[in-house]
């Protein structure tokens, strides 16, 4: 170990458990701890230092529990965030295994080159679109979608995994209670929340289950008022908010509701200003923001809903925004990052084809937000996810400021 070697030139001792605490161990594995941590001479005669290398053994062997866990020992050093996409389904391909994030890797032809700037990453255990994920501890959480079976048909699932970035791999965690698509997954303090969906018989759910990863255990919670699906959600002010969605009688919803998990109770709020199913909903400094999606006119025909509207959290009203997206999104992955929403894939109901665009709504400024198209996709794909995670650095380990993709391609 170099902190070692650099103790131990000019006999530096004093400076050792100062030093130290600097190192990251819970990055080194179990083999490399034991065999060189503990055993050096200089760790064994330090209290300090032993009980490091123990807290990183403790931290390897509680797979599970790694993502309530995370210090900065366990964290690389200069990592920015960047966009990870996960999943989904696409004209020729039924199921996506794949996990991209976008690395611009020639800056100066972004606009031109904005395909070419997604890598690819290990892929998922099995391809899944309408899934949900979360992120909790810089660990990416993946739950339920639509798998396809060996038979050709396409089903909803309970299967469950987690992505590391710092070794680029997965693994299986314990599987929800109910298969589910087409939900919503929060991430909340030490938990996550599945919240109604449709089982792998489409039947909508009522059903809400948490989970939690020092057990690796889900259990149900205080399930909805009444079965729900297509709905949007996400977690803002230590709640998780669901909007919109579907009943099992087919009847869309304006409804918002947020979940106290203190009290464990649906509590609620003052409805949307339109009905929406297929949308997603983001929060920024305090306000939730609806966008796509798609309504019933009159004829009970689907339309599409290209208005943005906002929800303040703390006066419990909807405002509708002066500014709409440039394409209707329906089954849209959604990520935020520093004031700006990404609104990632999906298709369009006149179509009925997936789409490759992302729209990005800046409304970091109060007064002059936007919407512009960002990079596009490497593949048309609806039922995607979205997140923000931090750049692979095993990829990329000398770039220690990645671009976010938020340059534009076109705007309003």
């Amino acid at each position: 170990m170099a902190a070692v070697r650099w103790l131990e030139h000019n006999c530096h001792y004093q400076y050792m458990d100062e030093l130290l605490q600097y190192i990251r161990f819970g990055l080194m594995d179990v083999d490399t701890l034991h065999t060189v941590a503990l055993s050096h001479p200089l760790v064994q005669a330090s209290e300090t230092a032993t009980a490091l290398v123990n807290e990183a053994l403790e931290y390897h062997q509680s797979i599970y529990a790694q993502p309530v866990w995370q210090t900065c020992r366990t964290k690389p050093r200069f990592q920015s965030d960047t966009l990870y996409i996960i999943g989904g389904k696409k004209r020729e391909v039924c199921k996506v295994r794949e996990l991209r994030y976008f690395n611009p890797v020639d800056q100066e032809n972004a606009l031109i080159a904005a395909i070419a700037n997604w890598s690819e990453l290990a892929p998922m255990p099995v391809g899944r679109s309408h899934h949900c994920v979360a992120v909790m501890g810089d660990f990416l959480f993946v739950a339920g979608g639509e798998v396809e079976h060996a038979s050709g048909r396409t089903c909803a699932v309970r299967t469950a995994c987690r992505y590391d970035p710092r070794s680029n791999s997965w693994a299986e965690i314990a599987p929800m209670k109910n298969c589910r698509e087409h939900f919503v997954l929060g991430a909340m303090d030490e938990y996550l929340y599945a919240v109604g969906g449709r089982n792998e018989l489409r039947q909508v759910l009522p059903t809400v289950e948490r989970y939690c990863p020092k057990k690796n255990k889900w259990t149900f919670v205080q399930s909805f008022d009444r079965s729900l699906s297509c709905h949007a959600g996400y977690v803002a002010d230590g709640l998780l908010w669901i909007s919109g969605g579907v009943t099992n009688t087919a009847q869309y919803q304006n409804r918002l509701m947020v979940y106290e998990p203190n009290q464990n109770k649906w509590i609620s709020r003052s409805p949307m200003l339109q009905r929406r199913v297929y949308h997603s909903m983001a929060a920024v400094q305090r306000k939730l923001y609806v966008l796509g999606g798609n309504d019933l006119d009159y004829n009970n025909d689907r339309i599409l809903v290209r208005h943005i509207d906002s929800y303040n959290i703390d006066t419990d009203q909807w405002t509708r925004c002066n500014f709409n997206l440039l394409t209707g999104q329906n089954e849209s992955g959604v990520a935020v990052h520093n004031g700006r929403i990404y609104l990632v894939g999906g298709y369009s109901i006149w179509t009925n084809e997936p789409l490759a665009c992302i729209q990005v709504l800046d409304v970091s400024r109060e007064g002059k937000e936007e919407v512009f198209y960002g990079p596009t996709l490497p593949f048309a794909s609806n039922g995607i996810a979205a997140c923000f995670l931090p750049a692979p650095y095993f990829t990329c380990p000398n770039l220690q400021t990645l671009q976010v993709p938020h340059h534009r391609i076109g705007t309003i």
